[in-house]
């Protein structure tokens, strides 16, 4: 099955020739530039192909034309809609980065003890962090550094976490 990530949302019409202004979800907006077609629509399971016809790209909005659209009240029935990529169109990444979408759903570990999922990931300034869903019903906050992840291994399906306990 074929799987699609969020890229943005179209927050509004922008000029006279059915432009859109996107609000980007992504670390790599540059990466936005070379995309021929893009998915739209509510969800990622609804979301229909859609040709581009233009873009601009700065690091946290986008402004799109594409194919079809031609005037502002054509954009105007795009407002609100989302925009997606597949997950096979994704570029490999080196080292040890990972999509968002890779971490979600790992077991989390403490050492050979299963303790959770991760559940989500929350970007801020300083470094991301891990919302992990303990086995007995709770969430914890975690932030994604060596001290407190020992490793992340995506090919088994694990991250292994120190000092779990400080966030209880």
């Amino acid at each position: 099955m074929i799987q699609r990530l969020q890229i943005g949302q179209i927050v509004k019409v922008k000029g006279l020739k059915g432009e859109v202004k996107v609000a980007l979800e992504t670390d790599f907006p540059e990466r936005l530039k070379q995309r021929k077609k893009l998915w739209i629509g509510n969800t990622p399971d609804t979301a229909t192909p859609i040709e581009v016809r233009s873009v601009s790209v700065a690091p946290t909005v986008a402004t799109y034309g594409f194919v079809g659209i031609e005037t502002p009240e054509q954009a105007q029935k795009l407002v609100g809609k989302r925009l997606f990529i597949e997950t096979t169109d994704l570029p490999k990444l080196k080292g040890d980065v990972a999509y968002i979408h890779e971490l979600i759903g790992l077991t989390v570990l403490n050492g050979k003890s299963s303790i959770g999922t991760l559940t989500d990931v929350i970007k801020i300034p300083s470094n991301d962090v891990y919302e992990v869903s303990l086995n007995s019903g709770k969430k914890i906050l975690m932030p994604a550094i060596s001290e407190f992840i020992e490793e992340v291994n995506l090919t088994e399906g694990y991250i292994k976490v120190k000092r779990h306990e400080e966030f209880l």
